[in-house]
């Protein structure tokens, strides 16, 4: 009996104790911990469901859309609610005409964040997500969400212009979120989607919703509707550039139409190029990976940030340095005999046998290096600095696209600071026909020859004319106070080039418009020449400046020229000359 009752108390000790345990985590369950298990409560029953905005559209100047935002279907999967993944795959290999083994891959990745919705097929068309639609209820995970996705409406056409998109990565959301971008967004990374990304992207918006037991959407509490971005209308005429990037097929270099007065660009072609879709389609990582690593440089823009010497393009710049100091005069004759001699060094002209004596017109017409090495020698490496800076070398244009180098403009002071070594005359007979330290790049070409165009400005490029409603087009006409006989004078002399008797650049002639220009051989150091033109029409009232780029190519007087003539005569067919 004694042990009955000691055995009963320790009973009731053990019971007090768990109901005095039981009622201390009551308390601290429903009393300390109240407000925390409140706050998990309505995040459980309150859902944020973010609504992106969509990106604004891209024009060119006819209005012609050339990126915009469309609405596509995804078929995504939440892994923790599926129920059989082999069936999941057989039906949506069915329906979408996958590979079994792509959707399964595909439908792997889920399991990593078996939570989240994760897509497994991208843009599958109306007909299909009308079919996913309908089924979706009988496959728990299984879902359809609706997104915009980004359209380049004519590929590889002024993808260096446009640029591409890429999503945000860490270190720049901690640097734009207070901007109002998520963890999810898409940036620009090159061209206008990067310049005018604070302007292309909109505001996102967002819904409150209250949520069952099941995770489904029972009741809307609060809603913001996004703000689309705002639409970009370009300088460019999409007929110009596609056809100017038809001409740089399997070549490299670039094509550029301006506009002298203004500095509107009507086009800019650069090669080799690339399709920005590949950027923003997940499944085209092969093809990413291929333009991230080809050798050839898809993604450099050669128009703005390739530099290179200009070669005898820039003899138009030197020979008005030197008519409007007075260095040499109209008069002014040097006899080309082939080879220059400065001291115990050499130096040719390009034809072999000479030209006998040239005149500041005729050294332009027929490109004599002769001629002009002994103008450079006489106007000095001094001067010559000054006026090439005038013409705007060695300085960036100031264009609206992202990644323009500003070249080398060399001088006295530039080849002591940098090379660490004195200037020779030497340096100064190369600098005279655009090489040695000289680099430039083909949009520093085109504003220099506008000078030659519009009677002596120096204009600023741009590509945007409006964003929405609200005109951005910056005319910018700088006064290079050269005398206008002088501008008149190698103006002349580039009407020579095209249309004289053995003019250099009679390959870009044309029966119904007045061209002028200058062609350019620049030498390198792998032994292949850069080819270069760069002219404008018609000659009377220049409306466009072209500048052709041949990359390793060879003479400036063969393809770069002939090229130059296909944008002149195309630019005539549109109406824009």
């Amino acid at each position: 009996m004694e042990n009955f009752r000691i055995r009963l108390k320790i009973y009731w000790i053990i019971l007090l104790f768990v109901i005095g345990t039981l009622i201390a985590s009551l308390f601290y369950a429903q009393v300390v911990m109240h407000e925390k298990y409140i706050v998990m409560s309505e995040d459980n029953r309150l859902k944020i469901i973010p609504l992106m905005a969509p990106r604004g559209s891209i024009y060119d100047r006819n209005m012609e859309p050339m990126a915009k935002d469309v609405l596509c279907f995804d078929v995504s999967v939440i892994y923790s609610r599926v129920k059989n993944l082999d069936l999941i795959v057989n039906v949506l290999s069915s329906i979408l005409d996958m590979s079994p083994d792509i959707v399964s891959k595909n439908l792997k990745k889920s399991k990593t964040r078996p939570f989240t919705p994760i897509c497994v097929a991208e843009d599958i068309g109306l007909e299909k997500a009308v079919k996913i639609e309908e089924i979706t209820q009988k496959y728990p995970g299984m879902l359809l969400e609706v997104s915009a996705k980004r359209r380049y409406f004519r590929k590889k056409v002024a993808s260096n212009v446009l640029g591409y998109l890429g999503s945000i990565n860490r270190s720049e959301f901690k640097r734009l979120k207070s901007y109002g971008y998520k963890m999810d967004d898409v940036v620009g990374r090159a061209g206008v989607e990067k310049y005018y990304d604070k302007y292309l992207r909109g505001v996102h918006g967002g819904k409150q919703v209250e949520v069952d037991h099941r995770g489904r959407e029972a009741k809307i509490l609060g809603f913001k509707e996004p703000a689309p971005g705002r639409d970009l209308y370009l300088t460019i005429d999409l007929s110009l550039q596609e056809f100017c990037d038809s001409l740089l097929e399997d070549r490299r270099g670039s094509v550029i139409v301006i506009n002298p007065e203004s500095g509107a660009l009507l086009a800019m072609a650069s090669a080799p190029t690339f399709d920005p879709t590949i950027f923003i389609n997940k499944n085209l990582r092969d093809e990413r990976r291929r333009v991230l690593t080809d050798k050839n440089y898809p993604l450099l823009n050669r128009g703005i940030s390739g530099t290179y010497p200009p070669g005898s393009v820039f003899k138009a710049v030197v020979a008005a340095a030197a008519l409007d100091t007075k260095a040499i005069s109209l008069s002014t004759s040097f006899e080309c005999n082939y080879i220059f001699t400065l001291g115990r060094a050499k130096f040719r002209c390009w034809r072999k046998g000479g030209h006998g004596p040239q005149s500041v017109m005729e050294a332009l017409k027929h490109s004599c290096n002769i001629f002009f090495f002994n103008t450079g020698l006489c106007l000095g490496v001094d001067r010559l600095s000054v006026y090439a800076g005038k013409f705007g070398f060695g300085q960036k244009t100031g264009v609206d696209l992202p990644g323009e180098r500003s070249g080398v403009l060399p001088s006295r002071e530039w080849k002591k600071k940098v090379i660490k070594d004195k200037w020779y005359k030497g340096d100064t007979v190369n600098f005279s026909i655009g090489q040695g330290y000289l680099l430039c790049s083909p949009l520093q070409i085109a504003r220099m020859m506008c000078v030659f165009a519009n009677g002596g400005y120096l204009v600023k490029p741009y590509v945007a004319e409006k964003i929405g409603d609200v005109e951005v087009s910056d005319i910018r006409r700088e006064p290079l106070n050269i005398s206008k006989e002088v501008l008149m004078t190698v103006k002349k002399g580039l009407y020579e080039v095209v249309n004289g008797k053995h003019g250099t650049g009679v390959k870009a002639k044309q029966k119904d418009v007045d061209v002028s220009g200058k062609t350019g051989t620049a030498q390198t150091s792998r032994g292949k020449s850069h080819g270069w033109f760069a002219g404008f029409a018609p000659y009377e009232d220049p409306k466009i400046v072209v500048v052709v780029f041949d990359e390793f190519g060879g003479k400036g007087g063969y393809y770069a020229a002939g090229t130059a003539g296909k944008v002149f005569k195309k630019a005539k067919e549109l109406g824009i000359i």
